[in-house]
């Protein structure tokens, strides 16, 4: 019967024990989420080195599925994207069908910078996007 007893409280505290231990993990995975956003947006303030903060241009790094999406001038578009370390490449975009003739030069520039990106760099609230030869093609500011 003693046996028993003691098997008895020995599970209650190891139970008890397991379940400190998952509410302890819970709240590190939460306070990494936290930390942590699932997306990025940035506001485009130049394209090539032009001033293009009046074309209210923004993309958004989804990372949870390594997509990024946007607003490059008259339409919204969005892609995949790879990335290790600060090295990234994006795969061709898909836009919606607007037409707008007097973005269009814009758009095209937008879509062209896009997929020649080599190198993804965030300092403090900066997003600077390279070419492979380090000639800077967007640069921006996250949002808020």
């Amino acid at each position: 019967m003693k046996y028993l007893t003691v098997l008895f409280f020995s599970l209650i505290l190891s139970s008890n024990s397991t379940c400190t231990t998952k509410n302890k993990i819970a709240t590190t995975d939460t306070a990494e989420e936290i930390q942590t956003p699932k997306k990025e947006t940035f506001e485009i303030h130049r394209l090539n080195g032009k001033n293009v903060e009046g074309d209210k241009l923004y993309i958004v790094f989804n990372k949870e599925n390594n997509t990024v999406s946007g607003y490059s001038g008259c339409n919204t578009f969005s892609c995949k994207y790879t990335q290790e370390k600060d090295i990234i490449s994006f795969a061709l975009p898909i836009a919606s069908k607007m037409y707008c003739p007097k973005k269009e030069a814009l758009e095209q520039e937008f879509f062209k910078a896009l997929i020649a990106v080599n190198t993804k760099v965030i300092k403090n609230d900066a997003l600077t996007l390279k070419s492979a030869d380090g000639a800077v093609l967007f640069f921006g500011k996250r949002q808020h």
